[in-house]
């Protein structure tokens, strides 16, 4: 992924329109050159990608259900950029006119509450996304930094939802070495207006793709994490948080130390560190910034003029002038060892019952890549999900995008209900 981000005529995937247009603009050289690949899907089983319950959902509640899908749509220019990605898929599918109304179709079909979407191209956002917004939904967006043209994007509902808050995060650090890429975070706080003593966090994000920096990832992740303990800590309920779910494509198996730091709250790091000093930004190897934890005991609302990360939002010079070591609390700071207190599980079981894998997208093989974590809460039940395939049943597909899939990632979604809180009065 490291070529020059700028597509050119002579890229496999010429003719995917920045800008959705209705004209065809593949020449018969290259439609000579699709014709040689078959890509259309056969014989697709009926159960490929059904609704899956979860638990026992015949329990009488009076919570409110939600919707949440997760979608790497596959930005047109990195596709454009990398063509030897999709060489045996057919130049037709590779059009984002043709790209984009499957996926318009498929989150329609779907009708999430909450849409979280990564890849998103910053130069659709007014000529295709803005058709979210005509179906009702309301939306934030956070490009990557840099020179980057995409980011990630939450729609939601405006008839189910107030939005009380929203934070972009930006793992671009000046004063930390492994934090030396464009990725981003992003996150919100929304009202159920049927529920409305309930706020939740939604949160996305798209992590670095290079296969070998496990350690940026991870240390991304850590970033992340950070800012969502801020961002959800109920100081209503000292010590707890409000409910919280995570989605995005963490370019990380299921076997990583990504996944491990989600799934168990603990990661041993030691081998995936470098000589970044964590006290330069304040966050801690428990994934929370110190200056937060210092004054939620002196009951003290943290804003971003209380951080020490930079972020490009907030800040007006390009680098906070406070970025002395914290002489202090040097024990809470690069240790061989990462953990959280946000006690986060799967949506999905990531291997089925038959020992198999489930799969997202396809990187030298079938991989699972793509997640939905949730907070393990008497407050938030997941009642069921979207199916996903296991890694052989994947290989139905053929290669992605094709005539049934407008992207080159499997969408994940999964049904939520969240009980409201009881008053103590």
């Amino acid at each position: 992924m490291s070529e020059s981000l700028q597509p050119t005529l002579n890229h496999i995937s010429y003719g995917g329109q920045f800008e959705i247009s209705e004209e065809d603009n593949t020449s018969n050289e290259w439609r000579d050159q699709s014709s040689s690949f078959n890509n259309t899907p056969c014989n697709i089983p009926t159960d490929f990608r059904i609704w899956e319950s979860v638990g026992n959902n015949n329990e009488q509640s009076n919570g409110f259900r939600f919707k949440v899908m997760s979608y790497n749509v596959l930005a047109q220019y990195l596709l454009e950029c990398h063509p030897y990605l999709y060489k045996e898929c057919s130049s037709r599918n590779l059009k984002w006119r043709v790209r984009s109304a499957r996926i318009y179709d498929e989150i329609l079909s779907l009708s999430p509450d909450i849409l979280c979407l990564q890849e998103v191209q910053v130069s659709h956002l007014n000529s295709f996304y803005v058709k979210l917004e005509q179906m009702g939904y309301f939306g934030i967006y956070k490009q990557k930094t840099g020179h980057r043209h995409d980011g990630c994007a939450i729609y939601f509902k405006q008839c189910q939802f107030d939005m009380l808050d929203h934070v972009t995060v930006e793992y671009y650090q000046p004063e930390i070495p492994i934090l030396n890429r464009d990725n981003i975070g992003l996150m919100v706080k929304l009202l159920p207006k049927a529920s409305p003593c309930t706020p939740i966090v939604i949160a996305t994000t798209h992590l670095l793709y290079n296969p070998k920096r496990t350690d940026v990832r991870l240390a991304q992740m850590q970033v992340l994490l950070a800012e969502i303990d801020r961002f959800a800590y109920d100081s209503k309920a000292k010590g707890s948080y409000l409910p919280i779910i995570l989605t995005g494509d963490f370019n990380s198996s299921p076997d990583s130390a990504v996944i491990n730091l989600l799934d168990r709250g603990r990661v041993n790091a030691r081998a995936l560190r470098d000589n970044s000093d964590w006290k330069k930004i304040g966050v801690t190897d428990n994934c929370q910034h110190l200056s937060v934890y210092l004054n939620r005991s002196k009951g003290i609302a943290p804003d971003f003029s209380m951080l020490k990360i930079f972020n490009s939002d907030y800040s007006i010079n390009s680098q906070r002038k406070d970025t002395s070591p914290i002489p202090d609390y040097s024990e809470m700071f690069n240790s061989g060892s990462i953990c959280h207190p946000l006690k986060l599980t799967s949506v999905y079981n990531k291997v089925k019952s038959d020992g198999r894998l489930e799969a997202t997208t396809f990187q030298d093989y079938w991989i699972t890549v793509d997640y939905i974590y949730f907070s393990h809460c008497k407050s938030l039940k997941l009642l069921e999900r979207l199916r996903l395939p296991s890694e052989v049943e994947c290989d139905v597909l053929g290669k992605l995008p094709n005539d049934h899939y407008g992207s080159d990632h499997l969408a994940l979604a999964a049904t939520f209900e969240i009980k409201p809180t009881t008053s103590s009065l």
